[in-house]
């Protein structure tokens, strides 16, 4: 799984929902809508989200899991319940001095960015981004995206009263699943992962040409100060595989087959999603800053 670069080069000690106006001229002057969760919202969401992930995740009950998870991000946890089941208590996290990314929204869904420390029982840290999504007032809020980073992105805008502006993805998932499909470059840099998995081979294995979508669920994006797009997203990769043995299969594939008792054979079918995140500018091709990609069905 590949580590994100990316997010927040410092995090403050208290959950902000609102960041400094971009100044300049830039600054949203009539911002519209409600901020999709408010400072007090904000600090028990999270609280309650971390709470219902951690008896999710030391259980291994699959029911448990859906009311933390949602979008891109269901598909891969489904996949881990069911490889792995519950882990152990020390697996639990604590987000720790979180920033958010509030835009205003009209009606549900809403969703917000949050970048934090992620810290867990055993004392590992790792700095973290993840979209939470809302679908209705009585809902609870839900992860649709989460990945570790590092390093800094585009500075996201802010209108006049600190809210992060919302913004169109500029069409950055259909380009990158475009690229992995056919090699399209035309409106996209490639990084060096995204480059390498277009490669037909998978330890011993012929990898036939995948096929990717964007999805499932929304992308969601924000303004950045340059007037281009910050954009988080999912793509699913549909992939066969031939010819090969089962000791140089990824090892959460292997992992899989063998827990489900499945025998590959000569051939081979695995899907795969990917959460990703990338910078789409005003004028040229957009670039990918990150992405994870997780096993979700073989047989």
């Amino acid at each position: 799984m590949r580590r994100l670069v990316a997010v927040v080069a410092a995090l403050t000690f208290t959950a902000s929902c609102s960041g400094e106006p971009s100044g300049g001229g830039e600054a949203e002057r009539t911002p519209t809508g409600d901020p999709a969760v408010t400072v007090e919202e904000s600090a028990r969401a999270l609280k309650d989200w971390m709470s219902r992930h951690n008896k999710a995740l030391t259980s291994g009950d699959e029911k448990r899991w859906r009311d933390t998870v949602t979008g891109a991000l269901a598909a891969p946890v489904e996949a881990r319940v069911k490889t792995y089941g519950g882990l152990p208590e020390s697996a639990r996290i604590s987000l720790l001095n979180p920033v958010l990314y509030v835009p205003r929204q009209n009606g549900y869904p809403r969703w917000f960015g949050a970048a934090a420390l992620e810290r867990t029982e055993e004392g590992k840290e790792q700095q973290i981004l993840a979209v939470f999504v809302r679908t209705a007032e009585k809902e609870p809020w839900r992860a649709a995206h989460w990945l570790t980073f590092k390093g800094r992105p585009p500075e996201v805008a802010y209108d006049a009263e600190g809210y992060a502006v919302p913004a169109d993805d500029r069409a950055l998932p259909a380009a990158h699943a475009a690229y992995l499909t056919s090699g399209d470059q035309t409106a996209l840099t490639p990084d060096a992962y995204s480059t390498k998995a277009r490669e037909r081979k998978q330890g011993d294995w012929r990898a036939e040409q995948g096929r990717f979508s964007a999805g499932p669920g929304a992308s969601y994006a924000l303004k950045t100060k340059d007037g281009g797009s910050l954009v988080w997203y999912g793509l699913r990769q549909e992939q066969t595989l031939k010819g090969g043995s089962m000791g140089t299969l990824p090892g959460d594939l292997r992992s899989y087959l063998e827990r489900a008792d499945i025998d590959p054979g000569e051939k081979l079918r695995a899907d795969w999603q990917w959460l990703a995140i990338g910078y789409s500018p005003v004028n040229g091709r957009a670039s990918i800053l990150g992405e994870s990609v997780s096993l979700t069905d073989a047989d």
